[in-house]
């Protein structure tokens, strides 16, 4: 019994220290760690800067407005005595007419046949005065007899009035720019526009766009028309033609050219007008999209000693494109572009 014991107990002091052997060795067994290593040093980036040198030269301030070439004179016309029913329209839409030419007429009623009746009662009026004089007759008879001529040819003159009154009538050689679209029978009032007639042997140039103000009455301007350059005078603009009678008007600047006009130049035309606002010669220029702003502040970014450096800058005159700069940069510095 006792050897048993002793047994065992070798058995078990045996496999403890086998234990500890293999837990000694063990460590061999398990992977080493290495050390870190240190990140690769990175070079920055070489920026390249695209630079220009600041230049002086001319730099000018024009204004660019587009126009055409309208009738110096147009007339619009109405039945200004009376309104009544639209009776016939004589002519129609860019149709050419001569001084005296019917353009429209108003139902007249009995007015015309009036007229016929009473030049027949001048007619008698004149035959009996004759008749008077070949028979020797008194004094009275023969001066009651001219009044009575007198009469009938006042009441002519007036029934004549009415005609005229119903009947437009074309004040000078030219062309019918607009015509009423009121169908016959319809009722016209009075003063209202029926026709406009312009005289097209004289075009002036007409621009209607916003910024017509800006040309001052008396400025000479140059007009770029199908590749020609024409000399013209500006003869009025919004200040002046606020009031003017054809509306048309009233916001537009006017042109007169000096000179023959083109043949090309018709009512209608295109062309271009350009006026010289301001001209600044040897002068520093930039263009402005180099020109920064931030803040009210303005500044350029110039390279110097391959360096980008910020430099305030003064800004004077300047056109859509171009700025003059009256300080902050010299001539020849490298201004950055990219």
């Amino acid at each position: 019994m006792k050897r048993t014991f002793r047994f065992g107990t070798q058995v078990i002091a045996l496999l403890s220290l086998m234990l500890m052997l293999v837990a000694a060795s063990g460590c061999n067994f398990l992977p080493v760690e290495e050390e870190e290593l240190a990140p690769p040093l990175m070079q920055p980036a070489k920026i390249e800067y695209k630079t220009e040198p600041a230049q002086r030269g001319t730099l000018i301030q024009q204004l660019r407005l587009s126009g055409s070439f309208q009738p110096e004179v147009q007339l619009s016309l109405s039945f200004e005595d009376q309104g009544g029913r639209l009776k016939v329209k004589h002519v129609r839409l860019g149709q050419e007419v001569k001084a005296g030419d019917l353009i429209a007429e108003l139902d007249s009623g009995t007015v015309g046949f009036n007229i016929e009746l009473q030049e027949i009662e001048i007619e008698k009026s004149k035959l009996n005065i004759s008749q008077l004089r070949d028979n020797k007759a008194g004094y009275y008879a023969i001066r009651r007899a001219q009044l009575d001529l007198e009469q009938q040819e006042l009441r002519l003159a007036n029934l004549q009035r009415q005609l005229t009154s119903t009947q437009i009538i074309a004040p000078f050689d030219g062309e019918i720019t607009f015509i009423i679209s009121t169908s016959i029978g319809e009722y016209i009032n009075a003063y209202q526009i029926v026709a406009k007639v312009a005289d097209t042997r004289e075009l002036v140039l007409v621009t209607t766009n916003d910024k017509a103000s800006e040309l001052p009455v008396g400025a000479e301007v140059v007009i770029e028309f199908q590749k020609e350059e024409l000399t013209g005078e500006v003869i009025g603009n919004p200040s002046t033609l606020f009031n003017d009678p054809n509306e048309y008007l009233r916001k537009a600047a006017v042109i007169k050219v000096k000179g023959e006009l083109p043949a090309k130049a018709t009512l209608g035309s295109d062309a271009r007008i350009v006026y010289v606002q301001d001209k600044r010669e040897d002068v520093l220029i930039l263009p402005r999209r180099q020109i920064n702003l931030m803040s009210g502040r303005r500044y350029v970014n110039v390279l110097e000693d391959g360096v980008r450096v910020e430099k305030d800058v003064e800004i004077g005159l300047m056109t859509d494109t171009e700025a003059e700069i009256i300080k902050g940069i010299d001539e020849g510095d490298l201004v950055i572009v990219n």
